[in-house]
């Protein structure tokens, strides 16, 4: 068993009549927390918009479904710490929502001042791409913290980005430029097979490695208690207060 302090969440002893931290007194004051237990039942203290934060590899509690999304843009390139299920997913759903939006709207505004069904097709293109890069850091970061939640490094995503861009790369120069940005490929003008292969066979494992992490972060359940990213990163639904 072990208590926080009920005004900046702290560890503290047992038997401590003060904060080590912050020095409140904690004659009744303490909140008494079991790693099997709900620190929201337990009483802890709560802070920052609902989260209630503890020190030493403490739990905390992550953003709801609807929520994700403001949650993980304010922590644009935040790669430390845990991340829930529920936030993994909510960042999903709803930056894949504003995304459609933004491209109907795109859509319909060049079509309404007259402009042809290819203009308009680029124009969204266009959004989607500025709108892809633009969350680009934040969706890296809440995967990195998603699979922090299960155990794993979120080093292991650099592995699949190297690969796949080095061998796009050697892909294009196996295939050739030209031949690349052509509708057909001639395969009398290929300059280099072997750079080819070599590309393919780079961008195969690559996507498997990224297919495994995707599952790994959207499906596989977070470490029960602490681990070496952090403490145990709660459900708001979880939580019951």
């Amino acid at each position: 068993m072990a208590n926080f302090c009920p005004r900046c969440g702290g560890a503290t002893g047992p038997t401590d009549a003060f904060c080590g931290a912050c020095g409140t007194p904690l004659t009744g004051g303490e909140y008494g927390y079991n790693e099997s237990a709900n620190p929201y039942d337990a009483g802890a203290p709560v802070a920052d918009g609902g989260a209630a934060y503890y020190e030493d590899g403490g739990a905390t509690v992550g953003p709801s479904f609807w929520g994700s999304f403001a949650h993980c843009m304010k922590n644009y390139c935040n790669f430390r710490g845990r991340a829930t299920r529920t936030e993994y997913w909510g960042w999903i759903v709803v930056n894949a929502l504003i995304g459609c939006g933004l491209q109907l709207v795109a859509l319909f505004a060049t079509l309404g001042a007259g402009a042809n069904v290819y203009s308009a097709e680029a124009t969204t293109e266009a959004v989607k791409g500025l709108w892809n890069l633009a969350v680009m850091l934040p969706a890296l970061a809440v995967m990195g913290r998603r699979l922090h939640d299960v155990g794993w490094s979120a080093k292991q995503m650099i592995g699949p980005i190297v690969l796949g861009f080095v061998g796009v790369i050697l892909l294009i120069v196996g295939i050739g430029p030209e031949n690349f940005a052509a509708e057909e490929i001639d395969a009398e003008n290929i300059p280099s097979v072997g750079a080819m292969f070599v590309g393919l066979a780079l961008i195969f494992p690559a996507g498997i490695w990224q297919l495994v992490l995707g599952i790994t972060a959207g499906f596989v359940r977070g470490t029960d208690g602490p681990n070496r990213f952090g403490g145990k990163r709660w459900n708001p639904a979880d939580v019951g207060r």
